[in-house]
């Protein structure tokens, strides 16, 4: 090889190795973009719940007015679960046998499944067994791991079936020798929560004290009615089966522990100091949800911080708090002799964490979570001395219908967080529109014909008003930001109205009206309507299910009259009757008396055409999570708000409360 060679030989190795860091960077971002709109859509989802709750419990006030005591008589979902006697009643002769489950596992695993997975009476069946057998159990239970035994700890499944049939595959049944625990959140995100759920059961009947499960915050109603749980029950079900489900999941137990020094919980640790297990112990844990800012609450949704995260302080999430390794010491000493904590929850690039030492451990088990993370999954072993060992695995690889690329997982990726951003712009669109205008006016840049920003500028603002800490200038291209700014120049300014104009909202059957030369007045009234709607789309499309009684997916003409004066009360925005009656005969196509709730949300899109190719471009269902946080006032304008935003501060640990300072305050007194 002469020389020459030698040296384009390094030449391509350099180019290679430079693609290579600025694709990996790229796609960090992206992740990174990815876990901060999934934080975000949490809390907004959390916030929403409790506006839902007064929605429901107005939906019957209201209904009393406008449809007369027969709406009266439809069951509404209490907060807590209580025996029925239509379910007391219920078929209890099917029993899962470890040949009926086995058959179960390889039809679900086959490739093409996607039907209903048993009769509904066979199911339910189950359901009620395996609230009996759950009941019994109390909030905490220890276990003690013997010689040769070994427990095998399963994070988050998110109805990833194909991950949960990988891991019995390479790790077998439950034996007295290998126990398992599965960590909480079994439903919602994937297509096959019903599926992952009932061999969760299946299991647990089987092999009773083999198996044991904890709850995850999605296992919770105000959670899973909009996270894709309740969807797929009604396709797949009906309404029943999904209530039934919620009243199961309300007598899983919340903390396991091994030889008495390791807690096994979904989240993490509480913001209050002082808690025990014995007070864990106490909780009243049979609630379709856990109160707000309750201890319980904290123990589904909490998370570890970082190396230098001190004390106990505010969650993205909106629920739960991010603590310190401090916090963890503070627990072990009022709660001995714990010295662990394995905890899920949060998805890891490697499907496992260590954080502070050794002392908390994060194990997650849905790999390529949600379709276009591109992580692994892992399952933990842990020995009777407390040690552990980590398998990690990627699902996909030894599936002939998951092949797939690595550049398919980026680009799925792309496509999810684009469509994330595009809504939340759309959303934001006039407030961008300000903070740009305000940005251009404080600069001191010489006047120009036309209102351009800087990209730095441009991302900012984002970062501002989206409340979102996104590497905006990795992704701008994604949406929609021309590569070539007004002066002629790459990545050079541009003209930020012409950009914001892609965002427009457009409704389709605004548009359709148009065409049919309606009256002003209906055009007035069916844009008032459509505002709403479209600003409030998830908290509506969650409220308008609860109208849905009997699953079906349609709601009819009167449903969609009081759910609309439901949600005027709520928002305060007042809608006459006769501009709900001429939503409701727009609507209303076929004469049916019926709404398609989906097809009419799917009428609400942005105007530019680029802008809904990248929308389409991901699906619908790990798009449209969360919304705006909407926040109620009950009475006089300014009065109380229905949904309370977390009034809990910073707290230090014990240690640094009983730490002074020079000045002889402590350092929380010094903060504040």
């Amino acid at each position: 090889m002469t020389s020459t060679d030698m040296k384009a030989v390094i030449l391509v190795q350099r180019l290679f190795r430079g693609f290579k860091d600025r694709h990996k960077y790229r796609r960090r971002a992206l992740l990174d973009a990815w876990d901060e709109l999934e934080k975000k859509e949490e809390s907004e989802l959390r916030y929403t719940s409790k506006a839902m709750g007064v929605m429901t419990e107005m939906y019957s006030k209201i209904s009393k007015n406008l449809i007369g005591n027969e709406e009266e008589k439809r069951e509404r979902r209490p907060s807590a679960v209580v025996d029925r006697e239509d379910v007391k009643s219920l078929k209890k002769g099917f029993k899962p046998t470890i040949s009926w489950l086995t058959d179960f596992m390889d039809r679900v695993g086959k490739k093409g499944y996607d039907g209903k997975p048993m009769p509904t009476s066979d199911l339910m069946s189950i359901l009620e067994m395996m609230k009996g057998t759950l009941k019994s159990l109390p909030n905490v239970i220890d276990i003690e791991l013997e010689r040769k035994q070994v427990l095998l700890i399963v994070g988050d499944l998110h109805g990833q079936v194909k991950d949960l049939l990988h891991i019995l595959k390479e790790q077998g049944f439950p034996t007295k020798e290998r126990i398992f625990l599965f960590n909480g959140d079994f439903v919602d995100r994937g297509k096959f929560s019903i599926e992952v759920c009932i061999i969760l059961f299946c299991l647990k009947a089987l092999f009773g004290d083999l198996v044991y499960l904890n709850r995850g915050n999605h296992e919770a109603d105000d959670i899973n009615a909009r996270d894709g749980f309740q969807n797929e029950c009604v396709s797949k079900y009906d309404m029943q089966v999904y209530h039934k489900f919620n009243e199961v999941f309300t007598t899983l137990p919340l903390v396991h522990i091994v030889n008495k020094k390791t807690m096994i919980v979904h989240g993490g640790l509480c913001w209050d100091a002082g808690v025990t297990i014995e007070k864990i112990r106490d909780i009243d844990r049979f609630v379709l949800h856990p109160p707000w800012e309750s201890m319980m609450e904290d123990l589904l949704w909490s998370d570890p911080g970082g190396p230098k995260h001190a004390g106990a302080s505010h969650n993205d999430r909106g629920c739960g708090c991010i603590f310190g390794e401090d916090i963890v010491d503070e627990f072990f000493e009022d709660n001995p002799p714990l010295t662990r904590v394995i905890r899920s929850h949060e998805k890891k690039e490697s499907g496992f964490q260590s954080h502070f030492h050794g002392k908390v451990l994060t194990v997650f088990s849905a790999s390529n979570y949600c379709g276009d993370n591109g992580n692994n999954g892992a399952v933990l072993e842990l020995f009777p001395n407390l040690s552990y060992r980590v398998h990690t695995f990627y699902a996909a690889k030894n599936s002939k219908e998951g092949e797939e690329k690595f550049s398919d997982r980026y680009d799925t990726l792309s496509a999810t967080v684009a469509a994330k951003l595009i809504h939340r712009i759309a959303d934001n669109r006039l407030e961008l529109l300000d903070y740009y205008g305000k940005c251009l006016r404080e600069s001191k840049r010489p006047e120009s014909k036309e209102p351009v920003i800087t990209r730095v500028e441009w991302a900012n603002g984002l970062k501002t008003v989206l409340k979102l800490n996104v590497k905006f200038l990795i992704i701008q291209l994604l949406l929609g930001v021309p590569l070539v700014g007004v002066n002629g120049k790459k990545k050079g300014k541009f003209n930020y109205v012409k950009w914001l104009a892609k965002f427009a909202p457009r409704s389709n059957f605004l548009k359709l009206n148009e065409s049919k030369n309606s009256p002003p007045k209906v055009k007035e009234s069916l844009e008032k309507i459509s505002r709403v709607l479209e600003q409030h789309r998830v908290a509506v499309s969650s409220m308008f299910r609860y109208f849905d009684t009997n699953g079906d997916g349609m709601i009819s003409a009167q449903e969609l009259h009081t759910g609309l004066a439901c949600l005027g009360k709520v928002y305060k925005t007042n809608f006459e009757m006769e501009e709900v009656q001429l939503l409701i005969d727009h609507l209303d196509k076929d004469g049916d008396k019926s709404i398609d709730l989906d097809e009419f949300l799917s009428q609400f899109s942005v105007a530019n055409d680029e802008m809904n190719r990248a929308l389409k471009a991901a699906p619908r269902d790990s798009v449209m999570r969360g919304g705006r946080t909407a926040l109620m006032s009950e009475g006089e304008e300014g009065g109380p708000s229905v949904v309370n935003l977390s009034k809990r501060k910073w707290r230090p640990s014990s240690k640094d409360v009983l730490k002074t300072t020079g000045s002889g305050k402590t350092s929380k007194e010094k903060l504040k």
